[in-house]
């Protein structure tokens, strides 16, 4: 059998059959598979094949036809071994979730599929094309851009599945499935970046599994493609020049390979000194800050345009460096004056003496959050715990990370945090060092008995050193994850559009979605926003009208 699903749905290997792949927002049995979207957006949906009692040998998943409308990337799904949920010393509590918020995911032993793997790459282990073994499934993710210069109005293809069946001493490629594919194309394009992030990585990291520095740039290009905003150690003028062309957006043009949404756009945020990295004031640590302002205003970077930030100390509400620093840059004068000092503290955010103040997802209240902005400071949000807002876990609500971007627009919260992208090396205190993220779901542990499954991951490498599974590629694999927020993002493109066309009903879409997040969240079992796929679709559906069919 073949299925189609839209990309909200996560099929494991061994998950049995759904009610989705009976036939969903995109496709069911006998028609075609049906999308719509804008120019530059990014559209994904799933193919899933499912054996019966025999096997299926080199199954192969080929979208024909289809240019030059659309370009199309193909992902195979990776399943994770997940060893048991997230958690840590209280029962069903965890970072994550509350207790009584614990969401349902697959039984301890089961499998999170996360990992997408280009199928050109087709290592053995990810097994493209696929076998899929008897009562089982294979999943391939497509991705499918729009592109710029495609015509509005509709634009056809055909998604043909076929595998390879023994014909005495030959292989031959038989058909298993075909099925249109319809796309229409609205005529606006899609905004880039219509709410900001921020997402800190560690270079260090990617090096030690790569050991060649040109990864170091295909990280930053694929969480550009996904319009999100990235960090990384910044302490020094050579640290600048190091990461300028990700900073000043020339790393995202065709010169240095670069396809996707957000050409040549340069990063909304700059941040020096990540996790208080600066260390305490001093006469050297105020040089080094005039010298690695001066290099980014070589690259044309300045506060101006950009948000640049001096981060002075991680979760230390009672550390007297944010302070400190904030009276050594008033004393220095001049450029140093104008920077911004920020820090991550929960406490009442208008009386941290910062300028940018970065509160846990359980702990930001909108109206102390309001309170400081009307003081003239700048309050973002940092990672995600259910049920104030969706979580950033791997074995949490699959679409957390697309109903973040809708709790961002509703509340009018101007740049979400999470901590990390690439924690490939669980060294916190009471972590387990180095592991191999492509082998199983769990990721993180500290001192206070917490574990966890996906968290500091958006991404997995495809090359490793030994003893860990390898692609043996210059690459970064994206995951589902990673996906979601994107399309959580582009969500919020078209409701910037929809605005512009019908105020009022572009807020009672939003408003539908999330009727109430954050603090008013407290004590409760279930978000209070939205959880069901079929909610977002909807409202995808109708801001697309109001966007592309105004009149109507």
């Amino acid at each position: 059998m073949v299925w189609v699903v839209d990309d909200t749905q996560r099929i494991a290997q061994a998950s049995g059959t759904s009610p989705a792949m009976q036939g969903g927002a995109i496709w069911s049995p006998h028609a075609p598979i049906k999308l719509f979207g804008l120019h530059d957006e990014t559209l994904a949906f799933q193919v899933i094949v499912s054996a019966g009692d025999r096997p299926l040998h080199g199954v192969e998943i080929d979208i024909r036809g289809a240019a030059p409308c659309m370009e199309v990337r193909r992902f195979v799904v990776h399943d994770l071994p997940m060893k048991r949920r997230s958690g840590g010393n209280t029962p069903r509590r965890s970072l994550g979730w509350t207790a009584a918020a614990m969401p349902p995911a697959v039984a301890a032993g089961g499998a999170l599929p996360d990992v997408l793997i280009p199928s050109e790459l087709a290592p053995r282990w990810a097994d493209y094309p696929m076998t899929v073994k008897p009562g089982r499934h294979r999943v391939v993710w497509f991705d499918i851009t729009i592109a710029e210069h495609a015509a509005a109005g509709r634009c056809d293809a055909t998604v043909v599945v076929h595998n390879q069946v023994a014909h005495g001493n030959r292989q031959l490629s038989v058909p298993l499935a075909s099925m249109a594919l319809q796309l229409e194309v609205g005529a606006p394009t899609l905004p880039y970046r219509s709410v900001k992030t921020m997402v800190y990585y560690s270079p260090q990291e990617l090096l030690s599994r790569f050991d060649d520095g040109r990864i170091v740039a295909l990280h930053e290009q694929l969480l550009h493609r996904h319009q999100l905003s990235s960090i990384m150690p910044l302490r020094s003028a050579a640290d600048v020049e190091r990461h300028g062309a990700a900073l000043d957006g020339t790393l995202f043009t065709s010169v240095h390979g670069y396809r996707g949404a957000g050409v040549g756009v340069a990063s909304d945020i700059v941040v020096i000194g990540a996790y208080g990295s600066m260390g305490p004031p001093s006469a050297a640590a105020l040089r080094q800050l005039r010298e690695v302002l001066a290099a980014l205003a070589q690259r044309g970077i300045a506060s101006a345009t950009q948000d640049i930030l001096l981060y002075t100390v991680d979760e230390q509400c009672d550390s007297p460096l944010s302070a400190g620093w904030r009276h050594a840059l008033d004393q220095a004068g001049g450029q140093l004056a104008q920077l911004k000092v920020g820090h991550s503290c929960s406490t009442t955010p208008a009386e941290q003496p910062v300028d940018v103040v970065l509160v846990m997802a359980d702990a930001y209240h909108p109206d102390s959050a309001n309170a400081a902005i009307e003081a003239g400071k700048q309050v973002w949000i940092y990672n995600g715990v259910l049920p104030y807002t969706g979580s950033f876990l791997s074995d949490s609500w699959p679409l957390s990370l697309r109903a973040n971007a809708w709790i961002q627009a509703r509340y009018k919260i101007e740049r979400w945090f999470y901590w990390e992208s690439t924690f490939w090396n669980d060294d916190n205190r009471g972590g387990l060092g180095p592991y191999d993220p492509l082998a199983g779901a769990e990721t993180f542990h500290n001192s206070d008995g917490d574990h966890c499954n996906g968290d500091g991951v958006l991404v997995y490498p495809a090359t490793q050193s030994s003893g860990f599974r390898s692609l043996n590629s210059l690459a970064v694999l994206p995951s589902i994850r990673l996906k979601q927020w994107r399309r959580g993002i582009s969500d919020i493109g078209y409701l910037a559009l929809a605005k512009q066309r019908n105020p009022r009903a572009a807020d009672a879409i939003l408003a539908r979605i999330v009727p109430r997040a954050l603090s008013a969240a407290k004590g409760m079992s279930a978000p209070p926003f939205s959880v069901r796929p079929q909610d977002y679709q909807r409202a995808r559906r109708q801001l697309f009208e109001l966007i592309a069919h105004p009149a109507r």
